[in-house]
């Protein structure tokens, strides 16, 4: 996913940022987004754990220049190149043979932070009383998580179908508010499951008008096959869905008014790290002195 943001300096200086850190931390860390390095330190440092500590994550400002950043690094200091999953995800299509590119099973690192742990760290930490065991009942999760499992994962395998016949068409920049009601007050903004069908069926009308039934059918039934398996915590954004989902869900438990920013970090902090598993293997390889290929 490309980001709009402009970046302050050159690109060129920008690739040149980790020189002045190689002999302060283990590994040089690029990655896709901008304005996320302090979340990005909390949640690489968690992972790499005692191995050593990252002082700077360098952002390159969009997917195609930390892959072409990567095709053209020389240096003999130790560098991890970061990349989602996005939709590409639910139909296998993955950058592959390239040294030292890690690219995310999941569709972005926020996916990540989509945690039960972390949000039962948040309630408790902004109640101060409340038990942990009494933050956030099976029911309340349930009833949060569901619609998201049956719903969202759907919404996303049309999308990722578009991607493949219908690449310029909008999909999910729409948004999360592009499929929500608030339907009382109180209880804030939810799924509108009539919204995300009706968003489905226009994304799969455009698509249909561009190529055809044949076509679209042949292309929504290989991202079914292959996503099968996936979940839908890894498939839906992370950073566009999910997380504004659970910043609803986390005011609705008395957490408040949060930034999008401090809610990042805070998640990161607390974020089980159990399926960051493959990245903490691709660092520790390269940290060594190894090669990680991607695949």
């Amino acid at each position: 996913m490309e980001s709009q943001d402009i970046p302050s300096w050159s690109m060129r200086a920008t690739e040149s940022i980790g020189l002045l850190y190689k002999e302060l931390q283990p590994i040089e860390i690029y990655v896709e987004d901008s304005n996320s390095e302090a979340f990005y330190l909390e949640l690489i440092n968690r992972v790499i754990g005692e191995q050593g500590k990252i002082l700077k994550v360098i952002p390159l400002h969009g997917r195609s220049h930390v892959i072409n950043f990567c095709d053209s690094y020389n240096s003999k200091s130790p560098a991890l190149f970061l990349i989602d999953g996005d939709l590409d995800l639910l139909y296998g299509k993955r950058e592959r043979d390239k040294v030292n590119l890690y690219q995310l099973n999941a569709y972005c690192i926020e996916n990540y932070l989509f945690c039960l742990m972390a949000a039962t760290e948040l309630v408790v930490e902004a109640s101060g009383v409340v038990k942990r065991e009494d933050a956030i009942t099976p029911k309340e999760w349930g009833d949060f998580i569901n619609p998201i499992e049956q719903e969202l994962k759907r919404l996303f395998i049309v999308f990722a179908a578009a991607r493949c016949v219908y690449p310029e068409l909008k999909t999910v920049s729409h948004g999360i508010s592009s499929i929500m009601t608030q339907r009382t007050r109180k209880a804030g903004p939810t799924l509108d499951t009539e919204k995300i069908n009706t968003l489905a069926q226009s994304v799969a009308g455009s698509c249909i008008a561009k190529v055809g039934d044949e076509v679209w059918n042949d292309a929504l039934g290989r991202v079914e096959e292959y996503s099968r398996n996936l979940a839908s915590i890894d498939v839906v954004s992370g950073k566009d869905f999910l997380l504004p989902l659970l910043d609803h869900f986390m005011r609705s438990k008395g957490c408040g008014n949060v930034s999008s920013q401090s809610l990042l970090f805070k998640l990161a902090k607390y974020c089980s790290l159990d399926r960051l598993e493959g990245l903490s293997r691709a660092l520790s390889i390269v940290m060594a002195g190894g090669q990680f290929v991607s695949r």
